[in-house]
Parts: C-alpha cells; sequence; structure tokens
C-alpha cells in the first residue's frame, strides 16, 4: 500500500512539473521568435540596413514593439518618481526611451553572426512570474555576449520583456539607479532628468 502511494505521489509530482514547463516553455518561444526576425529582418538585411538608418529603426522598431511594453519599461525606470509624472512627462520619457535605445543599440544588431545566435533550452529552476531566457551570441569578430531575457506575461496574457541582464549587467536596475542620479543632479525637476537621460542614452 505505501508503495501506491509513493508511487501515485512520485506522478503526481512529475505531472505537476509537466505543466509548470509547459507555462514557461510560451517564454522561451516568444524569445525564439524575435531571434529569428532579428536574423531575417536585421543580420541577413545588413549590408542594406547599414546604409539606411530610417529602414533600420522602422525595422528593429517592427520586432521589438510586440514584445516590449516601452511604457512599463519607463515606468520601471522612473521608480518612486513615476507617481510624480505628468501624463504627458510619462509619453515624453517612454518616447525618448524607445527613440534613443533603438537609434543607438539598433546598429549593433548587425554586428551579429546569425551562425552563432543560441536560444539555450530553459533552467528548471524557473520561480515567480518571471521567466528567464538564456541566450548567447557572437558577434562578426568573435566577441561573446550572454544575455538573460526576463519576459512575463501581460495583461492579455502575451509574453514580454520585463527586465534584461547582459554580461551579467542588470540594465533594468541600472537604468533606473542611473535615473535616480539624474533627478538628483537637477534637482528633482523632472523635465531636466528626462533631457539629461536623454543625452545619456544618446552618448552611450
Amino acid at each position: 500500500m505505501n508503495y501506491v502511494v509513493r508511487l501515485v505521489a512520485l506522478l503526481c509530482a512529475l505531472s505537476v512539473q509537466g505543466v509548470s514547463a509547459a507555462a514557461h516553455e510560451g517564454a522561451r518561444e516568444a524569445v525564439l521568435a524575435v531571434v529569428d526576425q532579428f536574423k531575417v529582418e536585421i543580420v541577413d538585411k545588413k549590408e542594406v540596413l547599414a546604409n539606411d538608418p530610417g529602414a533600420l529603426y522602422s525595422t528593429v522598431s517592427n520586432v521589438l514593439e510586440p514584445v516590449i511594453d516601452f511604457n512599463d519599461f519607463a515606468k520601471k525606470v522612473m521608480g518612486k518618481y513615476y507617481r510624480r509624472t505628468s501624463k504627458e512627462q510619462r509619453v515624453r520619457f517612454s518616447s525618448v526611451t524607445k527613440d534613443t535605445l533603438i537609434n543607438t543599440y539598433g546598429s549593433t544588431l548587425l554586428d551579429f553572426d546569425p551562425s552563432a545566435i543560441n536560444v539555450k533550452p530553459l533552467s528548471a529552476n524557473q520561480r515567480g512570474k518571471e521567466t528567464k531566457v538564456d541566450v548567447s551570441f557572437k558577434t562578426d569578430d568573435g566577441t561573446a555576449i550572454d544575455i538573460a531575457f526576463y519576459m512575463a506575461k501581460n495583461k492579455v496574457g502575451n509574453w514580454q520583456l520585463s527586465n534584461v541582464i547582459i554580461n551579467g549587467i542588470n540594465f533594468g536596475l541600472t537604468f533606473r539607479k542611473q535615473f535616480g542620479v539624474m533627478m538628483q543632479k537637477n534637482k528633482n525637476n523632472l523635465d531636466a532628468a528626462i533631457s539629461a537621460w536623454e543625452d545619456s542614452l544618446a552618448s552611450k
């Protein structure tokens, strides 16, 4: 009898793990879809896009918009200061962040080696609402880049990027700290801090 009970318990545990793994697998599939788009829409067309900044911006934006909520990203970066912002300031910050990041980092995507992009299997110890998806990249010159995409479901159940760690650097946390410093330097003037944020991103 004890053997039967233990067997049933084991089967139940395996069933729960299977459901859990399946629930998180959607995050990896979302990252795979974005990586495939990068390969087809950006990396494979690098020679054309490298000479057309407008087309590069549009292409990168089309790839990223379905998986990044820039308004939510702006809220996370602003942190405690977000509640003090007006609707116009929130829209401006979100727009500045999106435009600057795409313009600044879009050209970096042209350096990726499409044959060396690997979306790794999910680790078994996924916890909380976020799912970590590890991806390894290499640039054309052989430089290795390890990126951890943290994905979470939005209100309608779609997987979107909630944070990213590149070669050990937590960009969500880093950006939030940077904006906090800008608020202090600009004596809590939100408009001035947003302008400083734009200048800071553009200089990187």
